[in-house]
């Protein structure tokens, strides 16, 4: 399983079950039909992870489910462009307010009208409870709200987002029943959305499989978004039973380890999304466990010394990408070729800077991680011996949290989810409230060029600022060894096409019958 899917598992303390969950769920749904489905017109999607929750402000893992019962306010196609769904125009009348226009006549599957109060009621049930998965944090920006009418809502910012359309065409765009917020504990089993499909209550094995049928109800069932009369989620935690299930004809499609293929499957690698992310090892640059680290020379002689395209190829095969300590690589909005040249591998460059801090016998620190990261750990941690840094990996799991707080490592696995913005993802791993940012340093730069995109209108010019922000980031040498995990999907041409987006959550829109 690839690391940013343990890092979703540890975060939540879900339990990880193994391959007899595979087996009762398949099991459960059967598989007499084409593909993993019971009929030619089915899909069965198997996943890593079950939801903790079908309410999906609260969920943690899982969030490809969120898909069957829930729309969105926004689409996002395959060739990148948002398209109206449950909003079908939005603005920036201001830097600070997006007005959003609604579509009418649609209903949640409890009978509720879906309008500007229920998008009002979603997002303050969000703001209320802090909802934390990937881009729900960003509703924290939202100030106010006011439902001009039933079909318009303005949202007025505490600062410039322009990316909150984007994020509305993943999680944080999805829509409940504004009555079954009211009652959220029972989202937890049953949810209420205005989606293409409900769940089936009977079929469904929680935690092991759930099974949706068609939502007749459904308002946009002319649009033929969503071909498939039932859609089937099987979760597999062990990716030998998942791989296993899909040489057998028992699923349509999963998402693959790194170097793993499924015989007469079809892959299709995604810049980001839910197995996804950037890794790396964070360090404390204020140097107060290992003095040396709080000099920039070290942290850049640490980069210089790792070459992390072999790392790339020999823990990741075929899902991974170099990037020079910040979560940018060749496409995204924040990259140059100034950025693209830094840090190649160069043991000389290493100790010439670290015999210019004063450190040229080395030192040694303690590194935390993961068990499940630790062949990518050691792999650094004799790159780094090899210029005189000696490195002791202890790997956590239960207590990672803990010994991450803890401030008695200097430095330890990243594994960071990225949301596919650049604004984003760098405030996710740059400020002072990120997670990784153990001892809670800010940098005014960094702080100055994110407001100064966050401000700018116009995309090549915010691009620009996203250049910028990525070079001076990088130069800080925060991270060590970094690396852009890429989710890579398989899935059976025989009984499936899939369209996945430039960037974030493959959605559920985007499978396709095959033509």
């Amino acid at each position: 399983m690839p690391p940013i899917l343990r890092t979703r598992i540890f975060r939540s303390g879900v339990a990880v079950c193994g391959a007899a969950a595979l087996t009762v769920a398949l099991t459960s749904c059967g598989s007499s039909g084409t593909g993993g489905s019971s009929g030619a017109d089915d899909l069965t999607i198997t996943l890593p992870n079950a939801p903790t929750s079908l309410n999906p402000w609260s969920n943690r893992n899982g969030y490809e489910v969120m898909d069957a019962p829930y729309d969105t306010l926004i689409h996002y196609s395959s060739d990148g462009r948002l398209e109206p769904w449950l909003a079908t125009s939005w603005k920036f009348t201001d830097p600070k307010t997006l007005e959003l226009k609604l579509r009418e006549g649609v209903k949640f599957t409890d009978g509720t009208a879906f309008d500007a109060a229920a998008v009002k009621a979603n997002f303050q049930y969000a703001i209320d409870n802090k909802s934390g998965s990937g881009d729900q944090t960003f509703l924290q920006n939202i100030g106010s709200m006011d439902v001009v009418d039933a079909t318009t809502i303005d949202l007025h910012l505490k600062g410039p987002n322009p990316a909150l359309p984007y994020d509305f065409s993943q999680y944080s765009g999805a829509m409940v029943s504004p009555k079954a917020l009211t009652a959220p504990k029972s989202l937890d089993t049953a949810p209420v959305g205005t989606g293409p499909y409900v769940l089936d209550e009977k079929a469904t094995r929680t935690g092991l499989s759930y099974v949706f049928k068609r939502n007749p109800d459904y308002w946009a069932k002319d649009k033929k978004a969503f071909p498939f009369d039932k859609v089937t989620y099987t979760i597999a935690t062990d990716p030998t039973a998942a791989t296993n299930a899909a040489k057998s004809a028992q699923t349509d499609t999963l998402m693959l380890n790194p170097g793993d293929k499924v015989p007469s499957f079809k892959t299709v690698t995604s810049a980001s999304g839910s197995s996804s992310g950037f890794t790396g090892i964070w360090v404390d640059t204020t140097g107060s466990n290992q003095k040396a680290l709080a000099d920039i020379r070290v942290r850049q002689a640490m980069n210089y010394a790792i070459d992390a395209k072999k790392v790339a190829a020999a823990v990741y095969p075929g899902s991974a990408d170099p990037v020079p300590a910040v979560p940018v690589a060749k496409g995204d909005p924040g990259h140059s070729d100034q950025l693209a040249s830094m840090y190649p591998y160069d043991v000389a460059k290493a100790k010439s800077l670290l015999a210019a801090a004063g450190y040229a016998k080395g030192f040694s620190i303690k590194m935390l991680s993961l068990p499940v990261g630790d062949q990518y750990a050691q792999a650094l941690a004799g790159y780094l011996k090899a210029v005189g840094i000696t490195v002791k990996v202890e790997n956590h799991s239960t207590d990672l949290v803990q010994q991450l707080q803890s401030g008695t490592f200097p430095v330890g696995l990243l594994l960071q989810r990225l949301t596919g913005d650049p604004g984003q993802d760098f405030g996710g791993l740059f400020t002072s409230n990120a997670f990784f940012n153990v001892k809670k340093t800010s940098d005014p730069k960094i702080d100055s060029l994110l407001q100064e995109a966050a401000k700018t209108t116009d995309a090549t010019a915010r691009n620009g600022v996203y250049q910028k922000l990525a070079l001076h980031a990088a130069e800080q040498a925060w991270f060590l060894g970094a690396l852009e995990l890429k989710t890579v999907t398989a899935y059976n041409p025989k009984t499936l096409s899939v369209s996945p987006p430039p960037r974030g959550q493959i959605h559920l829109y985007a499978y396709q019958l095959p033509s």
